[in-house]
């Protein structure tokens, strides 16, 4: 039976990476304040899948692990483990006397033990849960058998022997297992509050407890706005608000100005500010191959993709470099550097004009009559779209209408498969391989139309290993995909996060997203 305690103190965890700067805080703290796109909706940490979720779940609980300052992973909530030498048991001894924290730091009954890291785990392969974090921890024993029906949660390699003591089974080894305990997906929940929530965990501040260092003082329509007790000069508040300011300055004037502590920034401006650069995203063409469509021919589409990539000359300011795959560099696949094990997927295609003559024959030229490039209006890509389509006009004599719409409708037609060509961005949601190339998975894929059993077919397998091999399956999904010509990468948007100056000790990785104050200070 699990015992209750009752402590005052919140649960600190570790430290971390980047430098940041916390802007001015009330009764003296230290404040940090990062801009999100949406207000966070939902705490619970197995379901939180948008950004603002996750970076708000990562301060308001603590995990078995977590990466200090120098990027290792080290203890969290766990005195230690031990790896059987097979590398498949994975036992762990749950710190004593950890409790949760309610809001405005309240005290509570709840104890941390063994068995909420169990609850947890079986959570996220309840199918009702549809949690993110399935994906992840495939290898451990019978998870895909529980997720599908096929055998009772208890059968889940996942249990509390003691009331300290948590163990994994794994079905394969998996050498990342450690690193994916600090996902949000693998943070405790206390299944006797849960069942008291009455299906409202995590979406209200009296449903939501908190086991890491900061805890809920106020969450409204206007933001998430998380404290800690913490004396200087750690950072005592986390603000996730919106920019309400109206302004239209830049990320950088922002930081200036002191209305938030770091951005994002994808602008290019000139600043003296430090900065982390990345790449999230990937500008292609995609070409509508919906049966019935004039692109539903490959060698057509084949040989207007080689040209495309000919005369696809990437700007001279920076904020875009040459495409090498869909996968941007950076992102990792079970700590598998991706686009170094996958190498570059891009076909070669020889003698495209040989292949555009062969696939004119017994086409009228009114097939290309309603034939246009899309792309949103917001983008700034006007010039890249028109190099491509002046190589189209040059060398093959045809000249189709750029058509630049709003970012909304843009995406509404693209989702909806209402488009000849487009030029859209491919976005790595979460940082996640396997999700970006889901997105053309399925035989009603409205991205493109591009249906492929044997694509589905590898994608489903790599959701099934872990390490090297998912990485090579989905390598196999990267080169199939582009080879078909339905997707062509052109280029690599190239974006920042700008820091402001005097804060020490966040980590940040714009793929998972983190963005991590446990451990940060005022310098």
């Amino acid at each position: 039976m699990k015992r209750f305690l009752r402590i005052t103190a919140a649960v600190l965890a570790a430290a971390f990476l980047f430098v940041l700067t916390g802007c001015g805080g009330s009764s003296g703290s230290i404040s940090f304040t990062w801009f999100v796109d949406q207000i966070p909706a939902n705490l619970d940490p197995q379901v939180a899948s948008t950004a603002a979720d996750i970076i708000a779940c990562e301060n308001l609980y603590g995990g078995l692990m977590r990466r200090n300052a120098d990027g290792e992973l080290v203890p969290d909530l766990c005195e230690n483990w031990t790896v059987s030498p097979d590398g498949c048991t994975y036992t762990f001894t749950i710190k004593d006397g950890l409790t949760y924290t309610g809001a405005k730091g309240a005290a509570t009954d709840y104890a941390i033990t063994a068995e909420d890291f169990a609850f947890a785990f079986r959570r996220i392969f309840r199918a009702q849960t549809a949690s993110p974090y399935a994906v992840e921890f495939s290898a451990i024993e019978n998870s895909a058998a529980v997720l599908n029906g096929e055998m009772p949660e208890s059968a889940l390699g996942v249990s509390a022997t003691g009331e300290n003591t948590l163990v994994f089974r794994l079905s394969d080894r998996d050498d990342n297992f450690l690193a994916k305990l600090a996902l949000p997906g693998a943070m405790p929940c206390d299944e006797t509050f849960f069942e008291s929530t009455r299906g409202t965990y995590g979406l209200n501040t009296a449903s939501t407890l908190s086991s890491g260092s900061f805890y809920i003082y106020n969450w409204t329509v206007n933001g998430l706005f998380l404290r800690r007790s913490a004396a200087s000069p750690l950072v005592g508040s986390l603000r996730l608000v919106q920019d309400t300011s109206g302004s239209g300055k830049s990320p950088a004037q922002l930081i200036t100005d002191e209305k938030c502590s770091a951005a994002l920034d994808d602008t290019g401006e000139a600043t003296s500010l430090r900065s982390v650069s990345y790449s999230d995203t990937t500008w292609a063409l995609l070409f509508n191959s919906a049966e019935g469509s004039v692109f539903e021919n490959e060698a057509l589409r084949q040989a207007l993709a080689a040209l495309a990539q000919d005369n696809a000359a990437v700007s001279k300011d920076g904020l875009y470099t040459t495409a090498t795959g869909l996968v941007p560099a950076g992102l990792t696949v079970d700590g598998n550097d991706y686009r170094t094990l996958a190498g570059d997927p891009t076909p070669v295609i020889e003698n495209p004009k040989e292949l555009y003559m062969a696939a004119r024959q017994g086409m009228a030229s009114s097939d290309f009559s309603g034939v246009t490039l899309l792309l949103p209006k917001e983008a700034g890509l006007t010039g890249l779209a028109e190099q491509v389509n002046g190589g189209w006009q040059r060398d093959f004599s045809l000249f189709f209408a750029i058509e630049e719409v709003p970012q909304e409708e843009f995406d509404a037609r693209v989702a909806a498969g209402k488009y000849t060509i487009a030029l859209a961005p491919i976005h790595a949601e979460g940082g996640s391989v396997y999700q970006m190339l889901q997105q053309f998975s399925g035989e009603d894929s409205a991205l493109t139309g591009y249906s492929d059993p044997l694509y589905s077919q590898l994608l489903a397998e790599s959701a099934l290993r872990t390490g090297k091999a998912r990485c090579e399956l989905l390598a196999q999904c990267e080169r199939q995909l582009l080879q078909s010509c339905t997707v062509v990468p052109l280029v690599a948007q190239q974006k920042r996060l700008l820091i402001a100056d005097g804060i020490e000790g966040l980590v940040f990785d714009p793929f998972t997203p983190v963005l991590d104050l446990t451990y940060t200070r005022k310098g």
